[in-house]
Formats: structure tokens, sequence, C-alpha cells
């Protein structure tokens, strides 16, 4: 194969091109998508990309030596996907060691979305210490997501639709997981809304590639899975279910490669007043714990009772 095939083959499987997180440069500090992207069965705009769209905004007005490190934001409104999101950014601070911006996510006229980032240069430290990754299965000794959904239709676990469904969900997104308890795709009954996910990009990410990039990817990717642990906990009775994302706040602790195996740690920490706050930490194969993060979201349930 030609070196310019082989450019071919890896564009087309680039994560980026997948994940749709490039953004067209109108001016200094403005930025237009190129392409948005919804779930067939979402209603907007996917909030991990209005993440990655932004934190791909904020970066590029920074020197290479300025990694992100932290981001806050909030969800105001739904993205409609047949029109361009412009992305305004405004620098708030340009230090020396410590950078920051906001950027806001503009939709006819209105604020879809807004963040908070700030980035930071490395700096050697004579302290360090982090949580420790539990003791898990790797990730080529569990099953895939769609072996999981064949073996509980086998079962009668779940019907034909309910299993189309989710090999919809999974094929769709661009992403690859392996469960570590298998049972948590789909609970049936109530529990302690808790799991552990293996993750990674699907697709190609250069690993020459500037750090900022992985952790805009890895911010693009999270947004999947925080808020449906909240389901775990939910009563057999519920029927109908609206989720919605109200905030999302991540610190990046280390280096990270967003197409490389990670352990995604998922707690819902509260539930009620019609919201859900969702906590979780993300560990590389290594174990080396990279990335913190917290979403809050709306959480409302319609029961048989």
């Amino acid at each position: 194969m030609s070196s310019k095939n082989n450019m071919d083959v890896l564009e087309l499987d680039s994560f980026l091109n997948q994940s749709f997180l490039d953004l067209e440069k109108i001016d200094e500090n403005l930025f237009r998508s190129k392409t948005l992207w919804k779930h067939k069965i979402a209603r907007g705009v996917y909030g991990g990309q209005l993440i990655g769209h932004s934190l791909v905004a904020a970066s590029s007005g920074f020197p290479e030596d300025q990694h992100i490190h932290s981001l806050h934001s909030y969800f105001l409104r739904q993205g409609n996907t047949k029109f361009p999101m412009l992305y305004y950014v405004d620098k708030t601070r340009d230090g020396n060691t410590y950078c920051a911006c906001s950027v806001k996510a503009v939709q006819f006229g209105q604020t879809v979305y807004t963040m908070q980032a700030s980035f930071k240069k490395s700096e050697a430290s004579n302290i360090s210490h982090q949580i420790t990754m539990p003791t898990v299965p790797p990730p080529d000794k569990l099953k895939t997501p769609f072996e999981i959904l064949d073996i509980l239709k086998q079962q009668e676990l779940i019907s034909s639709q309910r299993h189309e469904m989710g090999v919809e969900w999974f094929q769709d997104f661009p992403m690859e997981t392996r469960w570590v308890s298998p049972d948590t795709i789909y609970a049936f009954q109530p529990e302690y809304p808790k799991c552990l996910i293996w993750m990674k990009a699907r697709g190609h990410i250069g690993k020459d590639l500037h750090q900022n990039v992985h952790k805009c990817c890895i911010a693009y990717l999270c947004d999947m899975l925080l808020l449906r642990t909240s389901l775990m906990s939910l009563s057999s009775t519920a029927n109908s279910v609206f989720m919605a994302s109200l905030d999302h706040s991540m610190w990046f602790h280390a280096p990270c490669h967003a197409d490389e195996w990670m352990l995604f740690e998922i707690e819902a920490e509260n539930t009620g007043d019609g919201r859900t706050l969702c906590h979780g930490r993300i560990w590389d194969i290594n174990g080396v714990h990279i990335t913190t993060v917290s979403q809050e979201g709306v959480l409302r349930v319609n029961s048989n009772l």
C-alpha cells in the first residue's frame, strides 16, 4: 500500500473525523462548527460535542506548552444539528504559568452552552499523590457490548427491539467499551448506581498530536456514560425517563491518550428534586489517574404506580 493510501486509511479511520471535533476558524477568537451530531434517540446536539468543540476553540489561542487542566461548563439550551454553532472565545487571563478563557456557544443568537477553561505549563513537584485504580480484569478479558447484548437476547432477558436499540446505540458512537460487570449495561433490578467501564476512542488519533487534542477527545467521550449510571437505581416500575445535562466539570491530572484503554469509574452520588449528580474518575491502562469529572443533569421519571 502506498504512503498516500496509508494516509487515506488513517484519515477515514480518524476519531477526529468520526466525532466531528474539527472547527472552522473564521476570526481570531471566533469558530464555527462544520458538522453537528446527535444520536438517533436524542433530542439535540450531543453534549460531548459541545464540550469538545469548546475545548478545541479555547486551546487554539494558547501556546503549545499550555495544557488544559480544568473546565467548568453549563448547558443552557438544546442545540440544533441542522444549523452551524458559533464559538466565541474570550481570554480572561494570560499569565506565565496559568491562562484562562471563557467560551460561549451560540446558535440563532442565543447562548446554548458556556465554558470556563484553565490552562497551565507543566511544572516539577516534590509532592505526588493519587487515588488507586480499582483492581479489575483487563479489557481484552471482557466481552464487547454487542456480545453482552446477544447473550441477554438469547436468554430472553431483553426483547429484540431493545437488543436492536442497544446495538444501534453502541454502533453509532465512536467509542469502544468493555463493561467490567456486564449486568450494568441494563439494570434489571434496582441496585447501587456505580459501574466500571473500560473505554477508548474508536479510530486513529496521532500520538504526535498535542495533549490538548487527546483531552478534548476524552471530554467528548465521557459525556455519553455519566448520567445513564443513575438509571441503575430506578425501580422496575419506571416506564419513561427524561435526562438532559445541566452542567459538566473536568480536571485533568496527567498526560493521556484517548485512543488507548482507560478505566472509567462512575458513581451517581445524589438523585432527587428532578436532578442527578454523577462523579467519575479515569485511569489509564497503567493505573495513572488522568481525569476526574462531575456532571449534574435533569432526571425525571414516570412510573406505572
